[in-house]
């Protein structure tokens, strides 16, 4: 059985006289597949990206096995051609030829989250492979946010708590994320089995920053989640004026910092509302809900746009994304959250369907879905 061939470390043809080198290498050895690979590279970095295409598929027909080549291939399928299905059958050839490579299964998951694959089968195809998902932390993060996607909180908080993390341009704040979901859902679990005392430490830790998280939480984002939760189980446990400070905290801070921005309205803005009710304020609580619902009809209609500073999204990283349908998914969960708020538990409840009907792994729509009164 011939042996696979291998493509040479720091090799990348990058300047423009070496497009007739490797133009004059494919002509004197065309079965060689690493010519047009090379310049399959060279031409995508200078724009040419459907004539880079052409030479990986070349290149990927001369030798199947190189996996560099197939992954560029479902980049660009992706993000040139639009073609989702192609981009996922080359992606599976690119694992299948290097199925030890921890990149190569992050990106393909990402792609399958990007399509809609449920949280379940992602799930199970990153513990088919634990060993290449702790190489990488943001692998890592992936796999706490399955288990919290799929009601197994305990499982995160395990990796979590285990692991020392490093930031990475991209994933600013999503080990720091996964901690808070995590102990909200423990804590919540902990308020069904009467467990006041346990549920006040989940909480009460969801507001900390662990050192071996590497990163603390920014001191305009908005932490209504965790404060209103804290007031209830404080509450539940007869310190009600320890309920009444923190659900205070929850209704009256205001904005809430995302994408390198402070926006005045935001998933937080319904713990708000809500913590209003438990302060008795009704008429505050329903306020706040009907501008909630009026911004988040209004964000439904508007064009899309991205921040100047918000360049490093984690969702803009690798494969394009929809903004504009992201935008239209984050507002039909901004009106769910409202309508459940305001008791219109049915029009809020088929919101949230909606919601992850379009996306099937969206966190909030999910842990909601969960946890609505």
């Amino acid at each position: 059985m011939p042996r696979k061939p291998r493509l040479p470390h720091h090799c990348f043809p990058a300047r423009l006289e070496e497009i007739a080198i490797l133009e004059h290498a494919i002509r004197l050895d065309p079965r060689d597949p690493r010519a047009p690979y090379y310049l399959g590279n060279l031409f995508y970095h200078r724009q040419l990206r459907r004539e880079a295409i052409a030479l990986w598929e070349k290149a990927a027909s001369l030798d199947p096995r190189l996996p560099t080549v197939w992954r560029n291939l479902g980049i660009a399928y992706y993000n040139v051609l639009g073609k989702p299905s192609k981009a996922k059958e080359a992606y599976e050839k690119a694992f299948q030829a290097d199925p030890k490579d921890a990149r190569l299964l992050y990106e393909r998951d990402q792609l399958w989250k990007r399509l809609g694959v449920l949280p379940g089968k992602r799930l199970s195809a990153l513990e088919q492979h634990a060993g290449l998902v702790a190489r990488r932390d943001d692998l890592t993060v992936e796999i706490c946010t399955l288990y919290n996607q799929t009601g197994q909180p305990a499982k995160a908080l395990r990796i979590l708590s285990g692991r020392n993390f490093q930031p990475w341009e991209g994933g600013e704040g999503q080990a720091l994320g996964q901690h808070v979901r995590t102990l909200l859902a423990l804590g919540r679990k902990a308020l069904e089995a009467d467990d006041t005392a346990r549920a006040c430490e989940h909480f009460g830790h969801a507001l900390t920053s662990p050192q071996n998280l590497s990163e603390a939480k920014h001191l305009l984002a908005n932490q209504s989640d965790i404060h209103y939760w804290l007031g209830v189980a404080l509450d539940k446990a007869g310190e009600k004026r320890a309920a009444k400070h923190h659900w205070t905290l929850a209704a009256t801070f205001r904005g809430d910092f995302q994408e390198m921005s402070v926006h005045p309205f935001s998933e937080m803005t319904y713990y708000s509302a809500l913590a209003w009710e438990k302060l008795g304020k009704k008429a505050k609580a329903t306020r706040l809900l009907r501008d909630l619902l009026a911004h988040a009809k209004q964000l439904e209609k508007a064009k899309a746009s991205i921040d100047y500073f918000a360049t490093s999204l984690p969702t803009m990283l690798l494969f394009d994304d929809d903004i504009q349908k992201r935008q239209e998914t984050s507002a039909l969960f901004l009106q769910a959250q409202a309508e459940l708020g305001l008791g219109n538990k049915a029009k809020g409840t088929a919101l949230l369907r909606e919601v992850l009907r379009r996306e099937p792994n969206h966190a909030f729509a999910a842990d909601l879905m969960a946890t609505k009164r």
